[in-house]
């Protein structure tokens, strides 16, 4: 006798019926925690804008190309001081160098931010007329070529305990729930073509990760500012991360919206 007859037909079908059930149930869970977030929708702040930079800090540094040899406030180790000495301007064949992920940020000017599609930030940057495409849901594809901008991933950070793959509070919607949780903006860039962190030639390699903070302010006056907080690992240059801070205050329009070829002055 088989194993299948001890069980009358009618119970088989009643066991068979609450199985397909069980795993119908549980397919549906994983697909509901697997399935992303809506990265646009449930922005926690909006950074979308014609934004410019307002130089704070290292204003001799960022507004004037810095002197031969020059690694002022740059945490440079052997090799990194060899390649910087080494540098010769006259011989240099590509100022984009100069205007890659690690030193975009820096280099005074306008940034355009807005959403290519719902899982993807874009930045354009009138310096060096760069862009950055922040991106929401992945990691960089394998054997992509190293570029100036890299391949950057995106995440939010919200705040006072916003999660959002759980339900909302009753009678506000989840828009309106990340809005009042506020959070930051997180970005990691790898698979960069090696550059310059500044236009004197000092380099950062191949192997270096930017990571990068990305924060809404207003000020007493009501207008918004973003501050970006910037962490450059490089084992091969730099002796430990180079951490800098960036302020950019929105504008009303893109009026002053002037993009320009990388240059090295």
């Amino acid at each position: 006798m088989s194993h299948r007859s001890q069980f009358p037909s009618g119970r088989r079908e009643l066991f068979g019926t609450i199985a397909v059930a069980v795993v119908m149930l549980a397919g549906s869970a994983v697909g509901r925690a697997q399935q992303p977030p809506a990265f646009q929708r449930l922005a926690p702040i909006d950074l979308t804008g014609t934004w410019v930079s307002v130089v704070t800090e290292d204003w001799h540094l960022r507004m004037f190309a810095p002197e031969q040899g020059d690694f002022e406030g740059l945490p440079v180790n052997e090799a990194g001081k060899k390649a910087l000495m080494a540098w010769d301007r006259a011989r240099e064949t590509d100022a984009c160098k100069a205007y890659g992920a690690p030193a975009i940020m820096r280099i005074p000017g306008r940034v355009k931010v807005s959403w290519r599609d719902a899982a993807t930030l874009q930045l354009d940057l009138d310096a060096g007329r760069q862009t950055r495409l922040l991106h929401f849901n992945g990691t960089a594809p394998r054997g992509a070529a190293p570029g100036w901008q890299g391949h950057s991933v995106a995440s939010w950070s919200y705040g006072r305990g916003f999660n959002p793959l759980l339900p909302p509070a009753p009678n506000v919607t989840p828009e309106e729930q990340a809005r009042r949780a506020g959070g930051t903006l997180k970005v990691v860039t790898t698979n960069l073509r090696p550059g310059y962190i500044r236009k004197n030639g000092m380099p950062y390699s191949a192997e270096a990760t930017l990571t990068e903070y990305f924060e809404l302010l207003p000020d007493p006056q009501g207008t918004l500012w973003f501050v970006v907080t910037s962490v450059l690992h490089d084992p091969t240059y730099l002796l430990k991360d180079f951490i800098t801070s960036s302020n950019f205050k929105k504008e009303p329009d893109a009026r002053q919206w002037r993009p320009a070829p990388c240059d090295l002055d």
